[in-house]
Parts: structure tokens; sequence; C-alpha cells
């Protein structure tokens, strides 16, 4: 209660300053005015004695004339200058907006945001803008805008493609294996695609095999035996049914066929122990019904494909945008997974200076330098 008084003394003295300062200068603005006046015409007076319009007697008495005119016209105190001037409507009105908007305003905003009455607001329920929530929010329109231009060109299996990847990166896995299964329609020859719906219908589900999703990893598996990912979820899938045999013989088919340095291997052997383990089974004793080729490649992709270009170059600026942060999301996760990747490091890096995100980049280029030396 004191601080109120005490604010509200401070209040009502400024107001009084404040009124009071209008009036004066009121007042001297018409004595300014006079002044000016006369000062002209005493000027003009000199101007006409150098015309020869007006001999010098003349002038000096008009002069005398005004300069006492001049000192008339100036008040003695403010009291004089009141008396003198009238305070119009404007006056009044300016100094009762003064006297009542001002205190009624400060009120109702400490009563608002000061008042001691009012609980705190804890830092963790602000709702402020961050730069993670910022960039999904735009990664959201440019995700919706590509959808809407593929149901308006439905056949291009490239745009569905570049979709379900961009909604899988956003974690939008049940409008992900929709937008597969849209491009699987257009060609089911192809084994990664139906790997990839069974991979979002997994992620959807919170990480639940059902039924529709191991009819697409049999779907894979059949249309190429060899699709990594297809064994790998399979093999879990077999595992979480305890069927242990069929599982560690899937995983063991993996391991053979693997490139080497696969950023999946050491995730794959982890488990294989553990459900070897779990079925009392050895490892050793499983032969693998899958040769490794010839020639391995390293299977971690070093760029877009062939189809991720032609679907970029088709694209808007916009939908491009949400066609490079998801391929630069990827190769973060990729990394996340094969963390010694020297290389991979310096893309992802380069990467994220291109998209002005400075900090990732950064951290980056930390890694960068812990692995060089």
């Amino acid at each position: 209660m004191m601080l109120l008084v005490i604010f509200g003394s401070i209040l009502l003295i400024v107001l009084v300053l404040l009124t009071l300062s209008i009036l004066r200068s009121k007042k001297a603005l018409l004595s300014k005015h006079n002044s000016v006046v006369y000062q002209d015409q005493i000027d003009e007076i000199k101007r006409d004695v150098d015309r020869g319009l007006l001999s010098e007697d003349e002038s000096t008495v008009l002069e005398i004339e005004i300069r006492k005119r001049l000192e008339k016209s100036r008040p003695k105190d403010f009291n004089q200058a009141h008396s003198e001037m009238p305070i119009t409507k404007a006056t009044i009105l300016i100094c009762i907006l003064l006297i009542t908007f001002i205190p009624l305003t400060t009120l109702a905003t400490y009563n608002y945001l000061g008042s001691p009455t009012k609980p705190d607001l804890p830092f963790a329920s602000r709702k402020l803008p961050t730069p993670v929530k910022t960039a999904d929010t735009e990664m959201n329109k440019l995700a919706n805008a590509l959808k809407k231009r593929m149901d308006a060109n439905p056949e291009k299996i490239d745009g569905w493609l570049l979709l379900g990847r961009t909604l899988s990166t956003m974690k939008r896995f049940n409008e992900a294996s929709n937008a597969f299964k849209r491009a699987f329609a257009i060609d089911s020859s192809k084994a990664e695609i139906a790997t990839s719906i069974a991979e979002s219908l997994f992620m959807a589900r919170g990480g639940i095999f059902e039924d529709e999703s191991r009819k697409y990893l049999k779907i894979a598996l059949k249309l190429n035996p060899r699709e990594y990912k297809a064994l790998y979820y399979m093999g879990l899938s077999l595992a979480r049914q305890n069927n242990f045999r069929k599982a560690v013989q899937t995983w063991v088919d993996l391991v053979a066929i693997s490139p080497k340095g696969a950023p999946w291997l050491s995730n794959v052997r982890q488990q294989l122990a553990e459900v070897a383990s779990t079925g009392n089974l050895t490892i050793s004793k499983f032969v693998p019904r899958l040769k490794p080729t010839e020639k391995k490649t390293n299977l971690i992709p070093r760029g877009p494909s062939q189809s991720d270009i032609k679907a970029a170059q088709e694209m808007s600026n916009e939908d491009r945008q949400a066609f490079i942060r998801s391929m630069v999301q990827s190769l973060a996760d990729r990394l996340k997974e094969s963390p010694n990747d020297l290389n991979g490091w310096k893309r992802l890096a380069r990467a994220y200076r291109v998209l002005g995100e400075t900090k990732k980049a950064e951290q980056a280029e930390i890694r960068i330098k812990k692995l060089e030396n």
C-alpha cells in the first residue's frame, strides 16, 4: 500500500508540473510572437531611413513608441500572464486528458502486469519462439505445399518418393507411408519402396509391427532378397514374435552381404548376440543363405540419387528447399549411426553453412577436428 501512495504522489507532482508547463508555454509563445512583430517594425523603420523615406528624428520617435509598446506587452509575472491571456477550451481539454488518461492507463497496466497478487510465470511455461520450432513450421508449410502439388500431379513417382522422405524426416510417418504407397502403386517392382512403406508404418505405430508392415516386408524381400533394410526389419519382426531361430538366420544373411563399414552392422551384431542368447542359439552354427557380391560397394549415399536430382529440377523454390532440408537431415541421421565418417561430417558442415544454420555447422566442424586429430 505504501508503494502505491509513493507512486501516486510522484505521478500527481508530475501532472501538476506538466499542466503548469502547458499554461506557461502558451503565454511564452504569445510574448515571443509580440517581440518578433515589434522588432520587425523597428527594422522596417531603419530600412525607411536608409531609403530616405524617414528622417533620423522621425525614426527615433517611432522607435521609442514601439519599444514602449513592447515593454507593456511583456507580463511581469505568471499571474499577470494568466489574467491577460484567457485559457481556451483546447487548453482545458489537454489538462483534463493529462489528469485522467495517464493515471488510469498506468493503473490498468500495473494491474495487468505488475500487481504483486499475480502469480509468477515460470520460464518453462512461457511461449517463446525457438529456432527449432520456426524451422519445423517452415518445413511443415513446404511439405504441405508439396503434397498439394502431388495431388495435382499424381502420376510422378519421384515427387511421391520425395514427399515420403520429407515427411519421414519430419516424423509424420503415417502421411509418409501414404506417400510411399502412392509411389508403389505407380511402380510396384521396386523393393526399396515397399521397404519404405513397411518402415514408416512401423514408426507410425510407435515401433510395433502390424500385419500391414509385415506384408510389405515380405513383398520387398520377394522382389529383392538382398534388400538390406528389409532384412533388418524382418529379423526384428521375427524376434518380436519370439521366432529367434529365423531372426538369427535373417540377420546372419544380412551381415554376410553388408558392405564393409556399413553403419547398421554394429547394431545388427549387438541385437544378433542378444537374440541368440535369449533363444539359446549358437551363431556360428548358422550358415548364410546369401553370398556376398564379388564387388562390395559402400552403401552410404554420397549425395542425392538421379531420381532425386530429376525431381528437384521440376520443383518450385519452396519445394526445393524442403527437398534440400530433408536430404541434409537424412545425412545427419546416418551420421548418428556412423559417427566416424569424416567425409560425411564435412558434407554435413558444408550443407549447414549453405542453409545458414551456423551453430549446427560449427558443431559439425568440431566433430571433424576430433576425427582429423
